[in-house]
């Protein structure tokens, strides 16, 4: 276990490197006592940074969306038409398994994902491991036995769980892109698809790209909105 900890901690502070203010050899010496006095006291009971409680996500299973249209139909499937005669158009957020969900639904699916990759990146030690690493070698602060230790039981989560932290990475990138997503959709959408302004075409809207979907009759799309899996964020991605 030890040599482990001492390990990553190596390959982390190397990546680190950059800065000759901080003599490299003397920081990891320091890296190696922390690490001695976090392998003894995790061999006491007690972990410095506890990797065990933070569980991996079903990265290919967590949900991504995009908007998309929905042209509405009667039961005959001959189209329906607003008031100026235009065909009924909806516009809903889809992701890549056909699941629509509302912009309420996906928003508190997307704060319980924020928290559990979170968890990933600071208790595994993503970006606390390496920020706390890179002060110190730019000689920002003094590396004190307590921050040492921290760094080396971080640093051994991070050599533990590499493929984690780099999805966890990615999904931080694409939840701030779905995130304008939906601040564009509802600029222009009610959270049941209807544009807000119905002489737009829904088509020429900036910021905000619309693939072409399937259509449905209203009865299916009625039934679409108000069910549990519409309005609701289920953790299908949490092991």
């Amino acid at each position: 276990m030890k040599k482990l900890v001492v390990k990553s901690i190596v390959i982390l502070s190397v990546l680190c490197m950059g800065s000759n203010q901080v003599s490299a050899q003397g920081f990891l010496k320091k890296l190696a006592k922390g690490a001695e006095k976090i392998t003894s006291t995790t061999t006491a009971g007690t972990t410095a940074t506890d990797t065990a409680a933070v569980k991996p996500l079903k990265w290919d299973k967590i949900p991504v969306y995009h908007a998309e249209k929905r042209i509405v139909t009667n039961a005959d499937g001959t189209p329906m038409k607003n008031e100026d005669g235009t065909p009924m158009v909806r516009v809903l957020l889809v992701d890549q398994n056909g699941q629509t969900r509302s912009p309420e639904a996906i928003k508190e699916q997307h704060k319980k994902l924020n928290h559990a990759i979170g968890n990933i990146l600071l208790k595994v030690g993503g970006g606390a491991a390496i920020g706390t690493v890179g002060g110190l070698l730019a000689g920002k602060g003094k590396a004190s036995t307590a921050v040492i230790g921290g760094v080396a039981g971080a640093a051994a989560g991070l050599a533990l769980s590499s493929k984690d932290i780099k999805a966890a990475k990615e999904q931080k990138k694409s939840l701030k892109a779905q995130e304008q997503l939906i601040a564009e959709y509802q600029k222009n959408f009610t959270d049941e698809g209807t544009p807000i302004n119905a002489s737009v075409d829904v088509d020429k809207i900036e910021n905000l790209d619309i693939n072409e979907g399937v259509s449905m009759t209203a009865e299916a799309l009625k039934a679409e909105l108000s069910s549990e899996s519409f309005n609701s964020s289920p953790e299908d991605w949490t092991l």
